[in-house]
Order: C-alpha cells, then structure tokens, then sequence
C-alpha cells in the first residue's frame, strides 16, 4: 500500500471515516467525513496531512454529517457520485430529515463517473460504481485497498430498504462490478470492522 490508512467511527450509526496519507508525501484524502468534525479534523493536524480532496461513497447523513465543517476548514473540493450529487442538497434524499435533524450540503465540486481516478500525491484510486444501497454508490479501489462504503461490509452488504435502493443491484454490484478485485485487498467499509476480499468470498452469504 502506497499510503497509510487511520479510521474511526463519527457520527450517530458510527460510520467509518478514513483519513488517507501518501508515504512519500504529505498529501492525502478524506472519505465519509460522516459526523464529528472536530475530530476528523484534529486527526488531520495531527497526522500531518495536506487534504487534497474530501471523496464520500455516498449521499446518506451518516456519511456526510461531517461534510461542511470540515471542507470549510479545509477549503478543498468534494467529490461524490453523479447519481448521487442531490442527495447532499436535500435533506429527504440523504435521509436526515427523517432523524430529526435535517441537513443540507453545498453541492458536490466533483460529480464523479464510473472508471474515473481519484488521486493524492502520488497514489490513485480507481471509482467502481457499485449501485444497490444507493443509487450513486461506489468504492475506492487503489494501492491493495477498497473503500466500499455501504456496498459491502465485514460479513454482510448495505441496507437495500430505503428509497433508491435495490437489492438485485447490490447483489450484482458485489458479485460483478467488484470481481477484479484481488483476494489479497483488504477491504475497509462503511460501517464495521476491515476485512479482504477473499475472506468475503469465501464467508460472506451475500456472495
């Protein structure tokens, strides 16, 4: 791995936010900075890191509660799947008007593709659009990692029972749109303990 990885669980549900940090320089990027910004931010100061890009898997509150303290304090742009950019402007679509405290984002700098490279220092991550648990959601892949948000977890996959989600695109986000990924990659979710891919091939029920 051309990076070093810290994460810790923010925000109510205890989303993963991972803070990324080439090894040869001081650059790096933060994913799902889903509540606490203080901490994320501190976190940052701490490690040294020249934050480059905020990038989220998705557009659920849990995942972006933390999102506009830190990128103010970081000025830096935000990058989220096209499919899923409205969910940072309305409070219904990210899901936080139903938990009691509504919050709407700036709109996404960066509305990212299928196949795109995402990229600090010099590292790069490659975006795998992984459609089930929302419409827009996709894992980091890059350096022996992937970062699959709500798409796959330790064991399990993301909930398919909100609006715009499905369970047969889950389903084939993780058994097709990931098969190239090596068994070796160790797998970093949005919720959870890390894994590797080849421990959830051969473990998980959902493959």
């Amino acid at each position: 791995m051309d990076f070093s990885v810290k994460s810790f669980e923010v925000g109510p549900v205890a989303a993963n936010c991972y803070i990324l940090k080439d090894n040869d320089s001081n650059e790096g990027m933060v994913i799902d900075p889903g509540g606490n910004p203080d901490k994320i931010l501190s976190a940052i100061k701490e490690m040294g890191v020249e934050v480059k890009l905020i990038a989220l898997t998705h557009g659920h509150f849990d995942h972006i509660g933390g999102l506009g303290k830190v990128k103010n304090a970081l000025n830096v742009p935000v990058a989220i799947h096209e499919a899923d950019g409205e969910m940072l402007t309305d409070a219904k679509k990210n899901l936080s008007a139903f938990v009691g405290a509504p919050g709407e984002m700036e709109a996404a700098d960066v509305l990212l593709k299928d196949g795109d490279n995402i990229s600090f220092g010099g590292c790069s991550l490659k975006v795998i659009h992984t459609p089930g648990h929302t419409q827009g959601g996709v894992c980091f892949y890059g350096g022996g990692a992937l970062f699959s948000g709500d798409t796959l977890f330790a064991g399990s996959v993301g909930r398919t029972d909100f609006p715009g989600s499905s369970t047969e695109d889950i389903l084939d986000s993780i058994r097709n749109r990931l098969a190239k990924v090596s068994d070796s990659t160790k797998v970093f979710p949005g919720h959870g303990p890390a894994s590797t891919m080849g421990i959830e091939r051969e473990t998980n029920p959902f493959f």
